[in-house]
């Protein structure tokens, strides 16, 4: 049996020599789809497929924060609520976004990472590589001066000093102890969205300015259980519903039911993947398309290719040789083909997933590499399979009805083509249904991104540079200096030439950051079953909108009469003034985030302000509030400088504007708000730009196996075509039946890839914005290019139809 199967393989890699330019188009049409098909799948094997580096991961849970109309972080107090109170968790844990400045033992650096409540890496199943991790006391307030660092950090700043578990470090001027080093290949949050990349760790102390209940409208803490043994998600549901409908009694008028207040849980893996599933889903399917259109299209050139070889497998036939020996034969042709497919589809498969891990380093949430591992091997193998079985299956089957005595009889010509010309109109009509189904998927990914471009963000992106700074909370404690370091950055970057407007800004649009609150109206009792108005809330200087040109729709802006001791005053958008304020204009309304119903702290409303797009261009504008910074002053913050020329120009301007007034600040992570929108429209951009790739790809095969089809057609008609002209048909006659007969197949294919076309669309919808999944507009385009560009392709064969000799064929029948 082995050895009939390598005398196969060993036949089929002999005549597949005697054909070496359909060797090669097949080999690189297979091996470019096989390539696509792997490197896609390191990535899904990466992200969606990898156990995710923590103890039990299955038991991690994020626990989302959702009102009706928005999403939002836990504020303190309601996490310590559901810290205290929930039974289904083993633990529950909070972090929020750090930046600090590490000084001293060289130049300052800016440091990325978390505060974290101590239980943080024990319920995310986490051991320190060195040392320890945080203890319960150290998030106590004067207790919380200790710090984790990465394996990275600890190299790269440190030399691998192992001293360092125990010694002191500067952050921010405080001193800290470093306590322990994480594993190496820790990157929690890394390209994950919710968190920043982490270098540093420190504990969140809650202090009880923190804990206050008048801070229960601040929320920017993300929160993550670990499940008990033996809860599920359902039962874990269960107790937060419990939890919460004790909040709704104690605060009935904040945790409103109409506000469609709710904590749920959410599986660790979904949350930090979910956005990405769509374009991962987008993508996949586009491979897999492509990989069966090759496959067919391979299957199409064998099936040609066996018409002159009829009476070879006749005679083989008439010599003894069984309907299994010539299926083995026709499989092992196709196995030979996907093999060499594969060993080149590897080969650029291997450089594709390097470029790839260089990419995604930072924009995938994975905690694996992208590499050629043995689960991606072994899908490759899987596919070169599933090709090879493509490949050879439709002419073995070719193999086994041809009837011998009509070959042998002299019928070589005619007998026995009927059955493979229905093959290969069955293999076109494939063909022409995935092309129309990829480019349908194409164009509402085009349409999709066209529209989202199209959407005004509420900015000017243009020339505007974006740079964040970290106060140190050592010298800017108080309020008082964090103003003048405002100011006299101001002054300095007035003077710079080049930079048409300055300002800061304590969350940046489109940045990932966000802070939002709940507020009241004066006047205005909202009764229980009332939604709790809530809103974005940022301070800015007087300089932040016109430096990003947001526009002022009514009233004034800031300016420096809203100083720290002036009256507290506020800036609304248009949303909230249209929800807030139906029919009436807000300016002079005033409104209070800050105090309670005891001890309010009302703020007029001095301004209207257009909308921003502040977390993602496909998210209607949310209600948003700013404040001057002068009267809320914030350590964190952005330098906005609108330029006269490149943004990145301005760069060395405000690091020295920056040196002037504080030496010791590291000025690093400078962006541009071009960069920031492009980034927003990133997974879109790579599964429309696939996509589209694809698609071409997809209707030149399908293009080409038409072609291949109606120029193997003509070869076969040629008597009857000379027969027809002999009896009065012209040449336009003739060119039209080939014509006819190619797009009665377009039009079978059009119509199976319409059905799989909509069926699909439902893995696009999450990637559609201002276009349905079902538009009759792209499909209708998709079908008309797909119609012209494969009867383009036919009209050279069916030319060369029309101008057949009849004598001469006639002759030759």
């Amino acid at each position: 049996m082995l050895e009939g199967l390598g005398q196969d393989v060993r036949e089929g890699l002999r005549l597949l020599r005697r054909s070496p330019g359909l060797a090669l188009v097949a080999v690189l049409t297979l091996g470019l789809a096989l390539a696509a098909s792997v490197a896609t799948f390191s990535v899904l094997n990466a992200v969606l497929l990898e156990t995710l580096p923590f103890r039990e991961p299955d038991r991690i849970v994020f626990l989302k924060h959702d009102y009706a109309s928005m999403s939002a972080s836990f504020s303190p107090p309601t996490f310590v609520d559901f810290r205290s109170q929930t039974r289904a968790f083993v633990s529950v844990s909070a972090s929020v976004p750090w930046e600090a400045a590490l000084t001293g033992g060289g130049e300052p650096e800016r440091l990325r990472g978390l505060l974290v409540s101590a239980d943080f890496f024990e319920t995310l199943g986490v051991d320190a590589w060195r040392g320890r991790t945080f203890q319960a006391a150290e998030e106590q307030p004067g207790r919380e001066r200790v710090a984790l660092v990465s394996h990275g950090l600890w190299q790269r700043r440190f030399g691998g000093d192992p001293a360092l578990v125990g010694a002191t470090i500067r952050l921010d001027d405080e001193a800290f102890t470093v306590v322990g080093i994480l594993p190496p290949g820790f990157h929690w949050g890394r390209g994950w969205g919710r968190e920043a990349s982490g270098d540093v760790w420190a504990p969140y102390a809650l202090t009880p300015e923190r804990v206050a209940e008048s801070r229960r409208g601040d929320e920017h803490l993300d929160v993550y259980a670990r499940l008990r043994e033996g809860v599920d998600l359902q039962g874990a549901q269960a107790d937060l519903d419990r939890v919460s409908a004790g909040l709704r009694e104690r605060f009935p008028g904040r945790y409103t039911a109409a506000s469609g207040w709710h904590v749920s849980a959410e599986d660790l893996h979904e949350t930090l993947v979910g956005d990405l599933r769509p374009a991962l889903a987008v993508v996949t399917a586009a491979v897999g398309g492509l990989l069966l259109l090759s496959a067919l299209n391979v299957a199409g050139l064998l099936l040609a290719r066996q018409v002159g070889r009829r009476c070879e497998l006749a005679l083989r036939t008439a010599l003894g040789a069984s309907r299994v020996r010539l299926v083995r034969q026709a499989l092992a042709e196709g196995a030979a083909l996907a093999g060499a497919g594969a060993v080149l589809g590897l080969v650029l498969a291997q450089s594709a997933t390097a470029a790839l891990e260089r990419i995604g380093r930072v924009s995938l949430p994975r905690s694996q590499p992208i590499e050629l591992d043995a689960r991606v091997v072994g899908f490759c193998l899987l596919a070169t399979l599933a090709v090879a079985l493509v490949c050879g299956l439709v002419p073995a089957r070719q193999r086994v009805t041809t009837r011998l005595a009509g070959v042998l009889g002299g019928g070589a010509r005619t007998i026995g083509s009927r059955e493979e010309s229905r093959a290969r109109r069955g293999l076109v009509v494939a063909q022409t249904a995935v092309a129309l189904a990829m480019m349908v998927g194409a164009g509402l990914l085009v349409r999709s991104l066209a529209a989202l471009l199209e959407v005004p963000p509420g900015f000017r992106p243009e020339a505007v540079l974006a740079v964040p700074l970290e106060l140190s909370p050592a010298r800017y404690v108080e309020p008082a200096p964090r103003v003048a370091f405002q100011e006299a950055l101001a002054e300095r970057l007035a003077e710079q030439p080049g930079v048409r407007a300055a300002g800061v800004v304590s969350e940046l649009p489109l940045s990932g950051e966000g802070n939002s609150s709940s507020f009241e109206i004066e006047g205005r009792p909202l009764p229980p079953e009332r939604t709790q108005p809530h809103a974005e809330r940022w301070s800015a200087s007087p300089g932040y909108l016109g430096a990003l040109g947001v526009p002022l729709r009514s009233g004034r802006a800031f300016d420096a009469r809203d100083t720290r001791d002036a009256t507290p005053v506020a800036l609304v958008n248009e949303t909230l003034a249209a929800r807030w304020f139906p029919g009436e204009d807000p300016v002079g309304r005033r409104i209070d985030f800050e105090g309670s119903a005891q001890d309010p702290r009302w703020r007029e409303i001095v301004g209207v302000v257009g909308d921003v797009r502040d977390r993602r261009l496909d998210r209607a504008p949310e209600p948003q509030i700013y404040v001057p910074w002068a009267q809320l002053p914030t350590r964190g913050l952005w330098v906005v400088l609108h330029t006269d020329a490149r943004p990145l120009e301005a760069l060395p301007a405000l690091r020295a504007a920056v040196d002037t007034i504080d030496p010791d600040l590291p000025v690093q992570g400078a962006t541009t708000m071009e960069r920031l929108v492009a980034e927003d429209t990133r997974h879109r951009r790579v599964a429309m730009g696939t996509l589209s790739a694809f698609a071409v790809a997809a209707l030149v095969l399908s293009s080409l196996g038409l072609y291949g089809l109606l120029a193997q057609t003509v070869r076969e008609r040629v008597p009857e075509v000379g027969l027809r002209m002999a009896l009065g048909a012209g040449r336009a006659r003739v060119t039209r039946l080939f014509l006819a007969e190619a797009a009665s197949l377009v039009a079978i294919g059009m119509g199976c890839g319409l059905v799989v076309a909509a069926a699909a669309s439902r893995f696009a919808r999450g990637l559609l914005y201002g276009v349905g999944a079902t538009d009759p507009a792209t499909y209708a385009v998709a079908g008309l290019v797909l119609l012209a560009t494969t009867l383009f392709a036919c009209a050279l064969p069916a030319s060369r139809a029309a101008r057949v000799d009849p004598a001469r064929a006639l002759r030759a029948e």
